[in-house]
């Protein structure tokens, strides 16, 4: 019997979840051996070469989400000629993407010199890492497209226990050549290695679990479905571009204008901060797939009420997330790595306020990937891109404010254009309704959100009791922080729809 789309965004949400905080630990257990083993300036050289290779990938941007759209009609339909099609054509392109990747990756060596200061690593090895770094990158594109097949058919679930089964492998493996040789290349080429077993790993359980992708031979596309496929692509890649040159230069801007170790320093909250954005990412995402298969064969006049169920999902972690971190962060990092790798208050408040901004941004992304509504929006990163390098340049260099110009700037662009104009293409295309409504949502959303932060913040500056032990303050502060927020959180919402939707999703999770 076919499951329905929400027992299948239940289970890739409950999976996700459960595989994610594993992922999470064995992620912090491996940067723990990182630091310890290589110090803060290979931590910053590894943050720099992953934000300049996100560059390169930006070729890339417009195919992923743009296969996963394309295949949700055929796969509705049960059209596996289409599909065989599809995939034949997005094999191609990841191939020829992944060698354009690797030619222009090559031409950035000379430029390396430029962008890298306060360094006691010899440029011969940092040319040498990046090689590495690069190759990585490249492999990545080879055998990976047939996991959008997977993600477009809701079993979003085999990927996710694919990657993780790879990565703990990965890690005992890194954290063992660590312990042994402490050498930075060894690292790498093991993370190539599993790299590419991972993707091959994927495409396996993808030719046996579609095992008509084998037996059927393409056929040539229609002119109006290629046609469809070009215009998402570059819709797609526009619309990501801004997003990718936003966070992609924090780290080459931190490294040309602060240093090296400030980027490893940095490095560490954005672990944190990105895996936290991920996480609700994983959560509210994975019913992405479901949402498509809704837009094209549903009933549209429901999807005003799952778009304002998703908004709250996702508030809701944001409301708990935010106000926990916001709380812990300096005590983790201080109790995880020591307290020389903490921040001051006020770049944490920057980080914090540039996170709740982005996990917000998620429902209308998600929207916009379901709806196909990726042209409509192409003209954005332009002026995001804009907004994000003036700012970020002009408190650098002008004010010299260091990691704070740079997370200033993201804010300034995300807060000041990106998050309206995306809400707006939603609001007129998706939800056929006025923009002013959805507004006034979110604002009253971020006022309780602030209230409660600070409230929560207030009340951890009254030191009631003393604490001899550093993880023993962090845990009450966790405790503290999560009882307060539940609080606020139940004296706003506990009688909205919204709420008792949460409740009902919850208990058919239970239940299952």
């Amino acid at each position: 019997m076919k499951k329905s789309r929400l027992e299948y965004s239940l289970m890739n949400s409950s999976i996700s979840l459960f595989i994610y905080v594993l992922r999470l630990i064995i992620q912090f257990v491996a940067r723990s051996f990182f630091i310890n083993y290589l110090g803060a300036q290979y931590l910053g050289l590894n943050g720099l070469f992953s934000n300049i290779l996100s560059f390169l990938s930006l070729a890339e941007l417009g195919i992923g989400t743009s296969i996963v759209f394309s295949l949700y009609k055929p796969l509705a339909e049960s059209d596996e000629k289409h599909i065989v099609s599809l995939m034949s054509l997005y094999k191609k392109a990841y191939e020829l993407i992944g060698i354009a990747i690797g030619i222009i990756g090559l031409l950035i060596v000379p430029i390396l010199p430029f962008i890298i200061k306060d360094t006691n690593i010899t440029m011969k090895n940092v040319f040498l890492y990046y090689v590495l770094f690069l190759v990585n990158s490249v492999v990545s594109y080879f055998f990976t497209y047939k996991r959008s097949l997977v993600i477009a058919d809701q079993k979003n679930y085999l990927v996710v226990l694919n990657d993780f089964i790879f990565l703990i492998i990965m890690n005992v493996i890194q954290i063992t050549g660590l312990y042994f040789f402490r050498n930075f290349t060894i690292f790498l080429i093991i993370q190539i290695i599993f790299t590419l077993a991972g993707n091959i790993s994927i495409s396996i359980i993808t030719d046996r679990k579609y095992s008509f992708l084998k037996k059927n031979k393409p056929e040539p596309i229609e002119p109006e479905l290629k046609q469809e496929i070009k215009k998402n692509v570059i819709g797609n890649m526009s619309s990501k571009l801004g997003g990718v040159i936003v966070m992609g230069t924090d780290n080459i801007l931190i490294s040309g204008f602060v240093g090296l170790t400030a980027v490893g320093i940095y490095s560490n909250y954005s672990l944190i901060i990105i895996s936290i954005q991920n996480l609700c990412k994983q959560i509210t995402n994975s019913i992405t797939a479901s949402l498509g298969n809704f837009a094209v064969s549903g009933d549209k006049s429901k999807v005003k009420n799952l778009y304002n169920n998703h908004l709250f999902v996702n508030h809701t972690l944001i409301f708990f997330f935010s106000a926990i971190t916001f709380s812990v962060i300096n005590p983790f990092i201080s109790l995880w790595v020591g307290k020389n790798y903490t921040l001051p208050l006020l770049t944490v408040v920057l980080i914090m306020i540039n996170f709740v901004i982005q996990v917000y941004r998620n429902t209308n992304i998600v929207f916009i990937e379901s709806f196909g509504l990726y042209w409509q929006q192409r003209f954005k990163p332009i002026v995001e891109a804009g907004l994000n390098l003036i700012i970020s340049l002009i408190l650098l260099v002008v004010f010299k404010i260091g990691i704070n110009g740079v997370l200033l700037g993201t804010i300034a662009s995300s807060i000041g254009f990106v998050f309206w104009f995306e809400l707006y293409v939603v609001s007129r295309y998706a939800l056929s309704s006025k923009i002013r409504t959805n507004i006034i949502t979110y604002l009253k959303y971020f006022a309780q959100l602030a209230l409660s932060i600070l409230i929560i913040f207030l009340s951890n500056r009254i030191e009631i009791i003393k604490f001899d032990s550093n993880l023993i303050y962090f845990v009450f502060k966790c405790i503290f922080s999560f009882v307060i927020s539940l609080i606020m959180y139940l004296i706003f919402y506990f009688r909205t729809d919204e709420f008792k939707f949460i409740l009902s999703v919850a208990k058919r999770l239970i239940r299952r």
